[in-house]
């Protein structure tokens, strides 16, 4: 064999030795890593590589409902508490006793606020006068007065009476109607009628005849007169009569 068939034979073998030479330092560098990725170790031996993380177990959840009572947020509400107001208590007074007289009551006209004189019973007694009563002389009689109500002294006290013609006081009784009749301007309270006087006091009047007023006097008394009902105070009579489907009543003399 010549010298330039030795070269070509031995040729091929020197590029397969640099081949080998060369690919394997790099197989050796790849397969751990190929071994890391896959997540296990190289056949050839060599480090261990570091552990990886452990994945996250798998939960059933099929067994959930829509509300987990278990995770549920309970919020504790505020508790009102409601107090039940108390039932007010209802006491008496005692005080002097009263013999109530008869009193008519007409539902069509008992619409006003009641006053002190609506209280009046005639020939009533009371031991005391009321505080502040106002000291009358008619006709060189003593009388005592308090808003509406005229007293008189009687045994062992005080008595009440009719209202006294003549009698001035201060000012006309509270809630007192006015009644125009006769071209005079009247003021009507406890079944006395009182005029209005130059120096400004009010004077109970003689009561006027075929006036009508919208409430009886207190303490009115029934009565019939020619077979009519009517009602009697302190002589002058009261006959119901109807004023725009009211009852009212007419002073009148039989």
């Amino acid at each position: 064999m010549n010298t330039n068939t030795h070269f070509a034979q031995s040729l091929p073998r020197r590029k397969i030795g640099l081949t080998f030479a060369v690919g394997l330092p790099a197989l050796l560098i790849a397969l751990p890593l190929i071994s890391a990725e896959h997540g296990g170790a190289p056949h050839g031996g060599g480090a261990r590589p570091a552990m990886s993380a452990p994945r996250p177990a798998m939960v059933d959840r099929s067994s959930h409902g829509s509300i987990r009572h278990v995770d549920s947020h309970v919020v504790q509400r505020p508790v009102e508490v409601r107090y039940e107001p108390e039932h007010p208590v209802e006491t008496h007074r005692e005080g002097t006793a009263r013999h109530e007289g008869f009193v008519h009551h007409d539902v069509d006209v008992d619409i006003h606020r009641r006053h002190f004189w609506n209280d009046f019973a005639f020939g009533r007694r009371l031991a005391v006068l009321p505080f502040g009563c106002l000291t009358l002389q008619i006709g060189g009689v003593p009388y005592y007065y308090d808003d509406g109500i005229y007293y008189q002294p009687a045994e062992g006290g005080y008595e009440e009476v009719y209202p006294p013609v003549g009698a001035a006081v201060p000012a006309a009784p509270d809630g007192a109607i006015a009644i125009d009749a006769g071209g005079q301007t009247y003021y009507y309270a406890g079944g006395a009628f009182y005029l209005q006087q130059p120096d400004g006091t009010y004077a109970v009047a003689p009561t006027p005849i075929g006036v009508v007023v919208p409430e009886l006097p207190p303490g009115a008394i029934q009565v019939a007169v020619i077979a009519t009902v009517a009602y009697q105070f302190n002589g002058i009579y009261y006959e119901p009569v109807f004023v725009n489907g009211v009852t009212q009543y007419e002073t009148f003399m039989p």
